[in-house]
């Protein structure tokens, strides 16, 4: 009779009861301000009874999902400004992932179960990370021998010799 309290996640009226189109329309008031009130009467008229407190208790975890992927994004579109593309960009990206991790491990939002994915994925990024580091690294040495190269013979070649040797070491070309 008295086993350990396991607590369960509590899942909204508005998420388990509303067709996802309806979800959408309540998600879209919320985003345009509107009063639990006015949420809960536009629910009346599809059929749905759905009282201002459950629609609060949804609306505020909505709205701070909501906040943060605004917040991601504005982060991504002045890292896509600064950096440009490519390899920075990735790096970012990987950083703001990461980011996203350790918030959603100190916020507890985590389901146990959803550990050991996590984990992988963290791993995952890990990983490229490391690649990428020894990408960058092999691929600076790789230069420093092309330019190196480049100095010696840049009095011995001609304008043709020299682009044509460039080509062959950095591109692997002929």
């Amino acid at each position: 009779m008295g086993g350990p309290h396991t607590k369960t996640r509590r899942h909204s009226k508005v998420e388990t009861e509303l067709s996802p189109e309806i979800k959408t329309q309540v998600d879209r008031l919320l985003i345009e301000n509107a009063t639990y009130e006015e949420i809960a009467e536009f629910l009346k008229t599809k059929g749905h009874d759905i009282s201002k407190s459950s629609i609060g208790r949804y609306g505020k975890e909505f709205l701070n999902a909501y906040k943060r992927l605004r917040m991601i994004e504005d982060q991504s579109k002045t890292l896509v400004s600064e950096a440009g593309s490519g390899m920075v960009l990735e790096e970012a990206a990987s950083k703001i992932f990461s980011q996203q991790i350790i918030e959603m491990l100190l916020d507890a939002g985590m389901e146990p179960k959803n550990l050991p994915k996590l984990a992988m994925a963290f791993s995952m990024l890990q990983s490229s990370s490391v690649s990428r580091e020894k990408f960058k690294s092999d691929l600076k040495k790789k230069m420093d021998k092309v330019l190196d190269k480049a100095e010696k013979s840049m009095k011995k070649l001609s304008k043709e010799e020299m682009l044509k040797s460039l080509r062959e070491d950095v591109y692997g070309l002929a």
